[in-house]
């Protein structure tokens, strides 16, 4: 049985989606980092915003097993979909939770930035947009607000198996029939160069470093991780915030 929570009436929820599968680092989600797995580590960071009334992993059934139990320690609900269209597992969580925006993170980015999850979602209201994104933040530390009538949509409409695997492209491809906003970040955030992601063996390798470096017990700030990187000689990879 999937975890339901109760809902708040803000109706805005953060869904985070995971899978074990990846075929350029298994198991990439359960890896080791600072004494967690890179899972907690972004369950961590999400639970830092106020701003939203619940987490919502979206996951498939070989993943489930492995990510329940940490799932519900943190308090987030889990919803189990299909393995490859992730856009209707997307749309399975907002009919589950009735959900108003759906502010999109996965399971690649521990270093998902918080501050910019707010902001976005702050943008997102006073714009009342369909898709909102800062697309100049560090690769893998920036999230989408997405309406979910919009994500609705999309899922009606979208045919191409891209669209169906990744979430926003129906959106993106049709700009005229959606309101999608771009932010722009503060300068010293604007690092579109930088890559903080875990997508492969040499992605790990830098988080593990900058963690190490960094990582004190309680979720890094961006600008420190920026930092680091443009001072300690780390490797172009990628803040947070």
């Amino acid at each position: 049985m999937d975890e339901i929570r109760p809902l708040d009436m803000s109706k805005d929820y953060i869904v985070l989606q995971v899978r074990i599968g990846s075929t350029r680092l298994p198991g990439k989600l359960l890896l080791p980092l600072c004494g967690m797995t890179v899972f907690e580590h972004i369950l961590r960071r999400l639970q830092k915003t106020s701003r939203t009334c619940g987490l919502v992993v979206a996951t498939t059934a070989s993943t489930a097993p492995f990510i329940r139990d940490t799932a519900k320690r943190y308090g987030a609900g889990v919803v189990v979909g299909s393995e490859e269209d992730v856009l209707s597992r997307y749309v399975l969580a907002v009919e589950r939770y009735e959900i108003r925006n759906v502010i999109r993170a996965t399971g690649d980015n521990p270093l998902v930035s918080i501050e910019y999850l707010v902001r976005a979602l702050e943008l997102h209201r006073a714009e009342n947009a369909d898709l909102t994104a800062f697309p100049d933040l560090p690769y893998g530390t920036g999230i989408e607000v997405i309406k979910s009538t919009a994500l609705v949509t999309a899922d009606r409409r979208a045919c191409d198996p891209l669209e169906r695997e990744h979430i926003t492209q129906y959106l993106y491809r049709h700009p005229t029939r959606f309101r999608i906003v771009v932010g722009k970040p503060d300068d010293a955030f604007f690092r579109r160069e930088l890559r903080l992601t875990v997508d492969t063996k040499e992605d790990y390798d830098r988080m593990v470093r900058i963690y190490g470096a960094l990582y004190r017990g309680s979720p890094i700030g961006l600008y420190r991780v920026i930092e680091y990187l443009d001072t300690a000689g780390g490797p172009a990879g990628g803040p947070d915030g």
